[in-house]
């Protein structure tokens, strides 16, 4: 079974210590951020789409998330246009960075069907007084959901297997048992051919418990 919030975690594994950030790899914005945090990136999945495959059979669903990434950089004190400009050169240093960690990240790519877009923008931005710069990455991460992920059909744990065999080619002409395990498969007598109503053979496996 795989899900947006699987693959929001699993893309936050593949990009701590991938890029300039380091470990500043976060997956909600609700934390105190404070001058020195810097360089960091956060993410979420803002929007999910479902695409039925058809409507014969049982509901089953190509899901489109969207993963977003932003990565959020402070700007440094350089005279004039300098400042944007270095901005952007760290932005799309992140940018392929981002990018190499999560294209053919083998936990990702055994959930996914596709990365059918990964989209980009640049931007500066102001958070009191910290003058920041940041890149959006929206992600796109399709992937295959059927009808057992939205209905389970409850199941009860197995503890025992027992099999018993009352064969064709092992068999008494003319004897009759009482109370055979399988009445309605006994060949009555006289017979050239089993059952006949006896257990030939028996095998029992009890299964270990978690």
């Amino acid at each position: 079974m795989t899900t947006t919030a699987d693959l929001r975690r699993l893309t936050m594994e593949a990009l701590k210590g991938a890029t300039a950030a380091g470990d500043n790899v976060f997956s909600a914005r609700s934390w105190p951020i404070a001058k020195g945090d810097y360089p960091l990136l956060y993410l979420h999945s803002p929007a999910e789409d479902m695409e039925s495959l058809g409507r014969n059979g049982a509901p089953q669903f190509t899901v489109t998330a969207v993963i977003r990434v932003s990565a959020r950089i402070q700007l440094k004190a350089l005279p004039g246009n300098a400042a944007a400009a270095k901005s952007i050169d760290e932005l799309e240093v992140f940018q392929q960075q981002i990018k190499r960690a999560l294209i053919n990240y083998p936990p990702l790519m055994e959930r996914l069907q596709q990365f059918p877009f990964i989209r980009s923008q640049i931007q500066e931005d102001g958070d009191a007084a910290l003058e920041l710069a940041e890149l959006v990455m929206d992600v796109g991460m399709e992937f295959y959901q059927g009808p057992e992920e939205f209905y389970p059909v409850p199941t009860d744990p197995l503890h025992e297997l027992s099999i018993t065999s009352d064969l064709l080619n092992v068999v008494d002409a003319t004897g009759t048992y009482l109370d055979p395990m399988f009445p309605d498969s006994v060949t009555p007598a006289p017979r050239v051919v089993g059952p006949d109503g006896r257990a030939e053979g028996f095998l029992s496996y009890e299964f270990p418990q978690e």
